[in-house]
């Protein structure tokens, strides 16, 4: 997904963007317009399925707020590929558009968005920050390379991605925002045979009609006294 992008949820479907602009100021300064513009429906063999979208949804919610189910995410991967059932991204309406500002400082990304609705309220959001699985291989906590989370887990201050080769840890800065809600922000990985992902993710409960704004940082920091084991 790369850093700073928008996912919405409802309590049926999960919305995605399929387009977007892009407009290069500087090489420090970037902009980006989102518009949310597909929803995610499941299929088994050739027709989407609305109670079988409705069924993953439901899943998906349980397992990302029960830590003790994220063992599970290689199975539930193995068993979507045997029963033959697939995402599709149908275009719809945009119901939402998402502006993000992105500020390069050395190793640090400042990044900026507002999110503005465009058909009634926004639902739940997700500001999602991922960077490769391929690399990011490891958690790090109290000066040591550590497992990383399988799947989506919450974060607890402290405990960031971790890339052993390069050295480097993948850390998210406290978000701050317009509102007086927190979010709920979770860190996880996947290495799977069609998802390679390692990152972070803002959830921010649903809204009213008015555009939401947030912001946070992005930093890549070099650890060369690093300790734990790297090779598991």
């Amino acid at each position: 997904m790369g850093i700073g992008a928008v996912a919405l949820k409802d309590r049926r479907y999960s919305y995605f963007s399929l387009n977007c602009t892009t407009v290069v100021h500087a090489p420090d300064l970037i902009e980006k317009t989102f518009f949310l513009d597909s929803r995610m429906i499941w299929r088994r063999g050739g027709d989407p399925s609305a109670s079988l979208t409705w069924c993953m949804e439901r899943a998906n919610d349980l397992y990302m707020r029960s830590p003790g189910l994220q063992g599970l995410l290689r199975l539930g991967s193995h068993t979507k590929r045997f029963l033959g059932i697939h995402p599709l991204f149908e275009p719809v309406p945009p119901i939402a558009a998402s502006h993000f500002t992105y500020r390069i400082a050395g190793s640090r990304i400042d990044v900026s968005c507002t999110i503005r609705p465009l058909a009634g309220q926004l639902p739940s959001v997700f500001i999602l920050s991922e960077l490769a699985a391929d690399s990011f291989t490891h958690a790090f906590s109290r000066g040591k390379a550590i497992k990383p989370p399988s799947g989506w887990a919450r974060h607890e201050p402290g405990n960031d991605l971790y890339d052993p080769v390069h050295r480097l840890r993948f850390i998210l800065s406290p978000p701050s925002q317009g509102g007086s809600v927190p979010p709920a922000i979770w860190w996880g990985r996947e290495h799977t045979g069609n998802l390679r992902w390692a990152g972070y993710s803002l959830e921010f409960p649903e809204f009213s009609r008015e555009p939401f704004s947030c912001s946070y940082s992005i930093c890549l920091h070099e650890e060369p006294q690093a300790g734990g084991d790297t090779h598991g």
